[in-house]
């Protein structure tokens, strides 16, 4: 079976060695005649270069329909426009790569055989050399297809969280809670543990067995909250964030219970609704709590969000330790 394989593999090379050695034919034609026009001016030694030109002409103009092809394929399926830039590169080298195969192969600069060999050698080359770049390439295409995370999205990969700005086939852009710029290569988008904070509201409350209904005080104030937490629930897309806070077992756990409560009760206006305080887990030296809160916006999350998640960690100052 691998002597097939083998075999098939030279009928290959031998196939694109036949279509250079054509090509170099018809180019020595052509550059035969050019020259015939030039030989009165004493200007033959430029016909090879000149008969080049319209080689190159035709490659640019297969270039501008593939781009365009592509520009408007992307359009009508609806790829984010982050996708097409990177895909372009890739075309662009690509067409490159072939204008310079071309005339290297057209010319007789360097023979057939040669280019075929040198360029299987220079690609291997290139292939070793570039195995990290092209590896963050692939996980680019499967990140823009799967679609884990969006443009706007509040994500955590791995260690590292922030609002999503960017995404290209090398690399996720985050805008990080102290407002710094992290490039995250996409090879690592796709290893890490990726937590995606956006959420439908009307599938969280639905799994959690959550109704809303106009129920409470006959107050306006009250009946806004309702109203707006109805127009959630159709569908609208919110962001559920989520921290983990530890206290330590030389606290009185009712106090810390209490306070937690207080300060949760003191942000429920800013946020789409009262945050929570859930148990988590217990360890050896006290307890974890799990936090969350529900915002429209995401940058809430490095605004408020922050202050608010400083308040709670505030337990420690605000009650002595029994």
């Amino acid at each position: 079976m691998e002597v097939v394989y083998f075999n098939g593999f030279l009928s290959d090379v031998s196939r694109v060695a036949v279509w250079l050695f054509d090509m170099q034919n018809i180019f020595d034609d052509f550059t035969t005649f050019i020259r015939s026009l030039l030989d009165p001016f004493q200007l033959g030694a430029f016909a090879e270069i000149i008969a080049t030109i319209p080689l190159l002409f035709m490659i640019y103009i297969v270039y501008l329909i593939v781009m365009r092809t592509i520009t408007l394929t992307f359009r009508k399926a609806g790829m984010p426009k982050e996708a097409s830039s990177g895909i372009k590169l890739m075309v662009r080298i690509l067409f490159l790569a072939v204008a310079a195969t071309l005339i290297l192969s057209a010319t007789t600069i360097i023979s057939g055989t040669a280019l075929v060999t040198g360029g299987a050698l220079f690609g291997t080359a290139i292939g070793l050399a570039f195995s990290k770049a092209l590896s963050n390439i692939v996980s680019g295409f499967y990140v823009l297809g799967a679609r884990p995370f969006r443009v706007g999205d509040y994500i955590k990969i791995g260690d590292i969280e922030g609002i999503v700005m960017e995404i290209t086939l090398n690399y996720t852009r985050l805008l990080q809670p102290d407002y710094t710029r992290e490039y995250v290569p996409n090879s690592k988008v796709v290893d890490s543990q990726l937590t995606n904070y956006r959420r439908r509201i009307d599938d969280l409350m639905e799994e959690r067995g959550r109704e809303f209904k106009d129920n409470q005080e006959p107050t306006s104030k009250v009946r806004a909250a309702l109203d707006g937490l109805r127009s959630l629930t159709k569908g609208t897309e919110v962001f559920r964030y989520s921290f983990e806070v530890d206290v330590h077992k030389d606290f009185n756990i009712e106090s810390v219970d209490a306070y937690f409560d207080q300060i949760c009760e003191k942000w429920k206006e800013e946020f789409i609704e009262k945050p929570e305080v859930l148990y988590w887990a217990e360890t050896m030296f006290g307890l974890i709590y799990r936090v969350t809160y529900m915002v429209t916006d995401p940058m809430d999350i490095l605004g408020k969000g922050s202050d608010f998640a400083h308040e709670i960690a505030r337990f420690q100052h605000a009650l002595k330790v029994t």
